[in-house]
């Protein structure tokens, strides 16, 4: 059985019909990966940057992935948790890891021709309807509706990157692993070092391929990663900063701190104080 509850493994919401609960207090959101369908001309921000979309756009959003969308903005959102469409499963299978989640390079997105939104719309309808069907058949269809806007987003993205399922180089598919490492490990590694050792590399080998693949050191993209989760937390929850300092793996909390200011400009009180989103944050992890 599967219902739009919080609760559940699976919804879907109009953007335009979402209840106003849930569009104060996104924090729930954190357990479940998105996809997101925006109509031409919409605006959503992502992990505090806006983005004006001139086409229709589908977005794709990992666990943790802080969004807002305007209030103005059409379209419609499936949400669903690992549990019930296991994504690390599928993206081997399909061998996009990192591309349409966990992807720590870039926000994964397709600019829709006029049949892909279609296309993606009637997919979107159909998992809508299985959700109120709520009969023994539903999860499955769902399952199925779900893997065909995967398949189909990958093929898209992987020609607009000069990418094919039957060819990815190494160097491609090595950027690829260290994304999904930075995703699971951004916590408790902090080093070039610490990655080129999961990845049977050296370091200078690793820097110069990802370089090579993405014109940004590795050094950089860490740093990145860990600010973000940084600026998620303060913005999204009610740990001190000595609590979230801790979380990402800094047990010199004042090292923290100046680490963070060094890369945002500010210190995370302050970046708290201007984005805190709700007065009654959530302590979502």
């Amino acid at each position: 059985m599967v219902d739009i509850n919080r609760d559940k493994m699976i919804g879907y919401f109009d953007l335009l019909g979402m209840p106003n609960e849930i569009k104060s207090d996104i924090s729930w959101f954190n357990k479940y990966y998105k996809i997101v369908f925006i109509n031409k001309g919409g605006r959503i921000n992502v992990d505090f940057i806006d983005y004006d979309f001139e086409e229709s756009t589908l977005l794709f959003f990992s666990i943790g992935q802080y969004f807002k969308v305007c209030d103005n903005s059409k379209g419609s959102l499936v949400y669903f948790s690992p549990d019930f469409y296991c994504i690390a499963f599928h993206d081997k299978e399909l061998a996009c890891d990192g591309l349409l989640f966990d992807n720590v390079f870039e926000l994964p997105y397709i600019d829709l021709t006029l049949s892909q939104e279609k296309y993606f719309q009637k997919l979107l309808i159909s998992i809508q309807k299985e959700i109120k069907m709520k009969d023994f058949w539903a999860e499955e269809m769902i399952k199925t509706y779900i893997k065909q806007i995967v398949i189909s987003a990958t093929r898209t993205l992987g020609k607009k990157n000069d990418d094919t399922h039957q060819a990815i180089s190494y160097d491609k598919d090595l950027t690829r692993r260290f994304s999904q490492l930075i995703e699971l490990h951004y916590r408790t590694a902090h080093n070039v070092s610490d990655y080129a050792l999961m990845l049977n590399i050296t370091p200078k080998s690793l820097n110069r391929k990802i370089v090579t693949e993405r014109q940004i050191a590795p050094n950089v993209i860490i740093k990145n990663r860990i600010i973000l989760q940084a600026k998620r937390m303060l913005a999204n929850t009610q740990f001190s900063i000595k609590e979230i300092a801790a979380y990402l793996g800094y047990e010199d909390y004042s090292y923290f701190v100046r680490f963070f200011k060094l890369q945002t400009g500010v210190s995370p009180l302050s970046f708290r104080n201007a984005t805190q989103i709700s007065a009654n944050g959530k302590n979502v992890l």
